[in-house]
This record gives C-alpha cells, sequence and structure tokens, in this order.
C-alpha cells in the first residue's frame, strides 16, 4: 500500500465528478499534497541506534521522576521507534505511550510513523504490541485524516491492528480468496519494502505456514501452493532469508506425514523443486536441513529416491537398450511406493553427465563414475533399503547388496566414484524359494536372469525379507 498512490487515487476520483474549471484548481492543490505526502514517507525513518538509546534513558528518567523536563514534541515524534524494542521497551516507560497516542492524535504524520514502528516491532503475543494495537485502533478511529483512510480501511477488512488476529486474517486471504496475493498484500499494506521485512510481515508468515498443510489437503490444494509459493519466495527469493527455511520447508511436506495419500505428481514436483532451489538436497546438504526435523527429511529423501530411480530408468531405456530394464523398474518402483527404499542416489559414467535428458531434473543431484575400466554409458543406482546398501548397474550389470556397516559397502551421495568402489564382494542372494533356482552364493553379484519367470526377482526378494525384514509379491512387481 502506498500512501501517495491511495491519495491520487481518492483525488482521481474526484476530479472526474467535477467541472473542467475547478479541477484544474484542485489539480494545483493535489500536487501540492503529493509533495506533502511524499515528504511525509521520507520522514518516517527511525533516528540512529545510538540518538535511540540516549533518548530511551532521557524518558525513562522523566517518567520514573528523576528527570523535570518534560518531553518535548520532537521527542515524541522520535519515541515511537522505541516503544516496543530494546531494553526497557519504551512501551513499558509508564505513560510514555500514552504520551505518543495523545500527540499523534494530532498529527497524522506521527500518527503514520507510530503504525510504522508497530509493523517493524511487531512480536506476536507480546502484551505491549497488543496495547499498542489497541491505542493505534483508537486513533483511527478518532482521527479524520485522509492520509490514514488506507490504515483504517485494512483495519476494517483484517482486523490489522489487533494482535491476535491480524496476523492470521491476513494469512487466509493470503492462501486464498478472490483477490491475488499482491492485492491482498497492497490492501494490507504490506508490499512496502520498510514493511514487507518487518516483525508484522514475519507473524503473517508464520501465521501461514501453521494453516498451509490443511489447505493442501483440501480441493483448492493446486492453487493454495501456488499462492503460498508467491508468498513465500517472491521474485525467487526466500523472504527474511534463511531465518524461516526450516519452518517453510516443515509446512510444505507436512501435509503428506500422516499416512494419507501421496500428492498428486506435479503438485510433489512442484514442493520438491522448491525445496531444492532454496535449501538443496538434504542429501549432500544435510547441515541446512536440519531445522526441518527427521520426518520431513525423511520424506523429501523418499521423493528424491524417485528422483534418481526415474532417472536411472530412463537411461537405461535410452542407452541400455536392455530388454530387461522394464522389470528392474517394476521392481524396484513397485519397492519405493511400499515405502522400502529409504534413500537413493545415481552415478554416471563420463558420456551421461552430458547427454541425459533427465539430468535437467537432478539438477546435479549425482555422482560420476571415474576411471579407465568405467564405461562412458553405464549408470549405477544406489539403494538404501533398511540396513542394507544395494548396487544395480546399467545395461547387463550385476546386483549387490551388503549390510551398510561393512566396510566396503559403497557410501551414498559421493561425488565420485571408482569401479572398484561398486563391485566388492557382498552378501550372497539365495535362491527364489518359489522355482529353487536362480541366486548366486559367491557374493560377486546377482544376474538379471529370468525376469519374464520372475526369477531374480523372486530372489532379491527373500534376501529383503530375510535381511530387511520386507516383504514384497510378484503381484506387486510383475509390470
Amino acid at each position: 500500500m502506498s500512501h501517495t498512490r491511495e491519495a491520487l487515487r481518492r483525488l482521481d476520483a474526484s476530479l472526474a465528478r467535477l467541472t473542467r474549471v475547478s479541477a484544474f484548481q484542485i489539480k494545483a492543490e493535489s500536487a501540492r499534497l503529493v509533495e506533502k505526502l511524499q515528504a511525509t514517507d521520507l520522514d518516517r525513518k527511525a533516528p540512529t541506534e545510538q540518538a535511540l538509546e540516549a533518548l530511551r534513558r532521557r524518558l525513562a528518567a522523566f517518567y520514573a521522576g528523576e528527570d523535570p523536563h518534560p518531553p518535548a514534541r520532537w521527542e515524541l515524534r522520535q519515541a515511537v521507534w522505541l516503544l516496543w524494542n530494546g531494553s526497557p521497551q519504551g512501551a513499558e516507560i509508564e505513560g510514555l505511550m500514552q504520551a505518543v497516542a495523545a500527540a499523534a492524535n494530532g498529527s497524522a504524520r506521527l500518527a503514520l510513523s507510530l503504525i510504522e514502528a508497530w509493523l517493524r516491532d511487531f512480536v506476536a503475543a507480546s502484551r505491549t504490541v497488543a496495547a499498542g494495537g489497541v491505542a493505534i485502533k483508537e486513533l483511527l478511529a478518532a482521527a479524520g485524516d485522509p492520509r490514514l483512510q488506507a490504515w483504517r480501511d485494512g483495519q476494517h477488512r483484517f482486523a490489522l491492528f489487533d494482535a491476535a488476529e491480524g496476523p492470521g486474517r491476513v494469512a487466509r486471504a493470503l492462501l486464498s480468496g478472490p483477490q491475488s496475493v499482491a492485492e491482498v498484500l497492497n490492501a494490507a499494506g504490506l508490499d512496502h519494502p520498510f514493511r514487507e521485512s518487518g516483525g508484522y510481515m514475519r507473524a503473517v508468515l508464520r501465521e501461514l505456514l501453521v494453516k498451509l498443510p490443511s489447505g493442501l489437503r483440501s480441493a483448492a490444494a493446486e492453487a493454495t501452493l501456488v499462492r503460498a509459493l508467491e508468498v513465500l519466495a517472491p521474485g525467487g527469493t526466500l523472504r527474511f532469508g534463511s531465518e524461516l527455511r526450516g519452518e517453510i520447508a516443515r509446512s510444505l511436506l507436512a501435509a503428506w506425514l500422516d499416512g494419507g495419500p501421496e500428492p498428486a505428481p506435479a503438485m510433489r514436483d512442484r514442493v520438491r523443486d522448491f525445496l531444492l532451489r532454496h535449501l538443496g538436497d538434504p542429501r549432500t546438504r544435510e547441515p541446512d536441513w536440519m531445522p526441518v526435523g527427521e520426518a520431513a527429511t525423511a520424506l523429501m529423501r523418499r521423493w528424491l529416491a524417485r528422483l534418481s530411480l526415474d532417472a536411472f530408468f530412463d537411461l537405461i531405456a535410452e542407452h541400455a537398450l536392455d530388454r530387461q530394464w522394464r522389470y528392474r523398474r517394476a521392481f524396484w518402483s513397485a519397492c519405493l511406493k511400499r515405502g522400502a527404499i529409504a534413500d537413493a542416489w545415481i552415478a554416471l559414467g563420463p558420456a551421461l553427465v552430458s547427454s541425459a535428458r533427465s539430468m535437467r531434473d537432478l539438477a546435479g543431484s549425482y555422482g560420476r563414475l571415474v576411471g579407465a575400466n568405467v564405461d562412458r554409458n553405464h549408470a549405477v543406482l544406489l539403494m538404501r533399503i533398511g540396513p542394507l546398501v544395494l548396487c544395480e548397474w546399467s545395461h547387463n550389470g550385476k546386483l549387490r547388496a551388503w549390510p551398510a556397516e561393512w566396510r566396503n559397502a559403497p557410501a551414498l551421495h559421493k561425488a565420485e566414484y571408482s569401479r572398484d568402489d561398486l563391485t566388492g564382494l557382498g552378501l550372497p542372494f539365495p535362491s527364489n524359494p518359489a522355482t529353487g533356482s536362480g541366486g548366486s552364493t559367491d557374493g560377486s553379484g546377482l544376474v538379471h536372469s529370468g525376469s519374464e519367470r520372475g526369477i531374480w526377482q523372486g530372489s532379491v526378494a527373500e534376501l529383503l525379507a530375510r535381511r530387511a525384514r520386507f516383504t514384497i509379491t510378484p503381484a506387486e512387481w510383475t509390470p
């Protein structure tokens, strides 16, 4: 909300109803008014911190009876900037806030500064902030100055200066409603650079994050998400930088932490890509995800595991020309759908890093296969299922498995892997219990033989049942 723009709008509306002569006269007056309003906008700046601290001591001394000189008008004008900050808060100095409010009652300029300071230093659940909101509401009701009309409108629509209700009502309007996000912020006066980084806007965002999970489970989930992301990262940059990113990530993921249905793929991908852009990949930037919490981070890892899985099998389809690929994709996709794959990581041969279509989707979250004995077109998928690490090679490569604690078990999320890193001796694979065939007893890996009859799949399923206590049936893994 720009008070200058609002004044101009009202003046133009009045001019449309006047004669040409009177309109000309009013135009000259409007120019003078705009100059005055612009000067007022420039006036509403806080003094230096040093000056404010000196003023705080001076006013505290007067209201404690230690200084006989009452505050001058200029001191009351500057006092608005210390009412809700510092120690003691100006609002905690008995009599000061009442004196400032009384002075503002006859000065729109001071009233505007009071509002700006309140919005800047707003803290939810603060007794002094709540009292300041009441004083501002009374001031707006008593004053008729047109420069305060936009704030009166904001109070009428959002209960803006009700400290307990206002931020929540603004948050609801931002998430849903007939007006756009930009229009809501304008109506609430929060589209000004000075206010969009203040305490009130921070409180609005926190209210929005509380309400967002239920909105993402509603019939209007897609529209809610689009509006929420526009509020959270206008112009592609997170509001308040990294301060709220843990809360933002938790809120965006919370809708799917209660065991309910998975999000639609388009919504999942939009949330995932937003979090990758602003928090990075939790597999490679774990410290940045610590404020998010274990449950939400685990969900994000599962979504990224799906991304790695899809990329791996897209590569096989594109480069390996392996008739087995659809059976492998079906098996591991079934494990992923059941929640067995807690984490996944893909490593690529040199030729695939630059040529694969899926590289755009991976956004740099992959390792590289290095060394003279690595085929340029090969890819590897590493997965964590329970206590096991599994390594799936593209083309006709074998499947291997290790207990994660074994020293030669490959670690996920590394930037580079040699062939030796990924081909060490691992666990034997039992025979398929249904056919008595298949399996591999020497720890050198399992060949994907008998896909159409489920031979290798049954062998892997038996290993997972024994070692990871995870069971999967042919009905689930059959493509």
